[in-house]
């Protein structure tokens, strides 16, 4: 494996690149345009995307984004395929046809940017679930248990 962990890229373009197996943790990748770039069985845990482009295809495939954050990206038709994406912030943005199926969306944050994405029928739940925990919804029938936050 690759290791450029705290890598730090920025006001550049990437035409027909492929990172794979690279552990790039932490790193920050800020004013990027991506054409034709595929990360493949990438370590990208902790990492802050921002205001990537995507102007071509872009692929996060098997990849780990565990805590990573993307902010004022444009990851237009961008695909991630069976990538880990706990804790993974996605900012506002766009993200229209953003390719989600094969992905656990349960703790996404910012679903209620992901606006446009395309995900499979099972993954409603997923993404509903992602959403009531960013919203910090109490279900009603939490309150009547002991050590709730509301008494009566």
């Amino acid at each position: 494996m690759t290791l450029l962990g705290n890598l730090r890229w920025a006001d550049s373009k990437l035409s027909r690149v492929v990172f794979t197996n690279c552990k790039i943790m932490g790193g920050n990748l800020s004013g990027l345009a991506l054409d034709n770039v595929l990360f493949d069985n990438c370590k990208l845990d902790y990492s802050t995307f921002e205001k990537l482009r995507a102007t071509g295809p872009l692929v996060f495939n098997r990849c780990v984004l565990t805590e990573s954050t993307f902010t004022g990206c444009d990851l237009t038709s961008a695909a991630f395929n069976n990538c880990t994406l706990r804790d993974t912030e996605f900012g506002r943005g766009t993200y229209k046809a953003t390719d989600l199926r094969g992905n656990d969306l349960t703790a996404l944050r910012g679903v209620g940017n992901l606006t446009e994405v395309i995900i499979d029928r099972a993954q409603q739940i997923e993404l509903t679930q992602a959403l009531i925990a960013e919203l910090d919804v109490t279900f009603g029938d939490d309150l009547d248990e002991p050590g709730s936050r509301r008494t009566r």
